[in-house]
């Protein structure tokens, strides 16, 4: 899962996706790679994951071995211009660009992806972990560069597109590791999501997550039976059923690693924490 240069990490919204990604480079770094952690969009949940106060654009340290950075697509969209293009910094061609991004479909996803793609090329790191946007999203950055090799017919810009593409295609660099929690939706839109990528060759699936899995309950039933009425039998009722509905998700989604659901008040970077300490033999 961790033998490739980029690992981007999706999800749908609210299966602790954040915290997955957090964990994952966290647990990478205390093997002893240098890691990259990148928030594609929002990355104010990954910044507390790492327990810091904001992620700037530029690579900070967090932690031995581990760097973060959040994207900010105009300043992604200045330094593909001026490291790609050759385009001067704020010249008239890169306000042009930037009116260019917000309204042809796929440059602003384009732009976006490249810095990771660009970022997981540099020999700074051995391993980048990017904070990807939700299942509902990710296809449209990972079509981006061939949306861009269509609409463009030649040129430095085109050959940027595919080089992106390639990258992102090549199972020995790039994989996605598909995060959900064993519920109906989140399962149902993995599975999707994963399909379509499959039949499209966009990107290696490296894994799947199966987060937030509640263990099997260590009672027996005659036992639950037993209990008289009252908040200790329902309790274990509900665990006993959630439990069982959360099988028959677990058997669709066929997870590559399972985290528990932690119970009890953690705070988000205690759960990164967590769940990097979990990560075994991956």
């Amino acid at each position: 899962m961790f033998n490739r240069a980029l690992l981007l990490v999706t999800g749908k919204g609210g299966v602790g996706k954040s915290a997955v990604a957090a964990a994952a480079a966290l647990h990478a770094a205390k093997q002893g790679r240098r890691v990259l952690l990148i928030g594609m969009t929002d990355a104010a949940g990954l910044a507390a994951h790492l327990r810091v106060g904001r992620l700037g654009t530029e690579p900070a340290r967090v932690r031995p071995g581990l760097h973060a950075l959040a994207i900010d697509p105009a300043a992604a969209l200045d330094e593909y211009l001026r490291l790609r293009i050759k385009v001067p910094r704020l010249g008239i061609m890169t306000r042009a660009f930037g009116v260019l991004a917000d309204t042809v479909p796929g440059i602003r996803d384009t732009i976006v992806i490249g810095k990771v793609v660009y970022e997981a090329t540099r020999p700074e790191w051995d391993l980048v972990v990017a904070d990807a946007p939700p299942t509902g999203q990710i296809l449209s950055y990972l079509r981006a560069p061939a949306t861009i090799q269509a609409l463009v017919p030649g040129g430095r810009v085109r050959e940027q597109a595919a080089w992106m593409r390639g990258v992102l295609s090549d199972p020995a660099v790039t994989g996605l590791l598909a995060v959900a929690t064993p519920e109906e939706l989140p399962v149902a839109e993995t599975r999707e999501t994963l399909d379509a990528m499959t039949d499209e060759a966009l990107t290696k699936v490296a894994g799947v997550v199966a987060n937030r899995v509640v263990p099997p309950l260590a009672i027996p039933q005659n036992r639950i039976d037993a209990e008289p009425p009252g908040p200790r039998r329902d309790a274990a009722e509900l665990h006993r059923d959630v439990r069982h509905a959360q099988e028959a998700h677990l058997a669709a989604l066929q997870p590559d690693v399972t985290f528990p659901l932690f119970f009890g008040l953690r705070t988000p970077g205690e759960v990164a924490s967590r769940l990097s300490e979990m990560w075994e033999g991956s």
